[in-house]
């Protein structure tokens, strides 16, 4: 059962979290168009290059914090989980032992398919 969903209740503090990380990156924004700006001579290019990633750095936080912030508001957040092994040979044994308690399957049924299970490579 791969790929299944499960909702999530979102901590307490965690609306006052994301939106204190939207308003941060909207604050900063403008620091790294400040540090390019006063730098001269041969530190130009590094502060450019470095107020190229701080901008992006914000608007990444910015429109993640928004998208969150929705999120909350529409009660949309989820988890996907994978559940591996969840097929695995002890579960998949389990359920056959589950299956002959209830009477489900035939002692000769449960033995071959015990028998097949227990062949397959763990």
């Amino acid at each position: 059962m791969a790929g299944k969903k499960i909702g999530l209740k979102p901590p307490a503090g965690m609306r006052t979290a994301v939106l204190a990380q939207t308003v941060l990156a909207v604050l900063f924004l403008p620091a790294g168009a400040f540090f390019a700006w006063i730098a001269e001579g041969e530190a130009k290019p590094f502060a450019l290059f470095f107020g190229l990633v701080w901008t992006a750095g914000c608007g990444f936080l910015f429109f993640r914090g928004r998208s969150a912030l929705k999120a909350l508001k529409e009660g949309t957040l989820a988890l996907e989980l994978d559940f591996e092994g969840e097929d695995s040979p002890g579960s998949r044994l389990r359920e056959l032992e589950s299956l002959r308690k209830d009477r489900l399957v035939s002692e000769e049924e449960y033995e071959k398919k015990r028998a097949e299970i227990l062949e397959e490579k763990w």
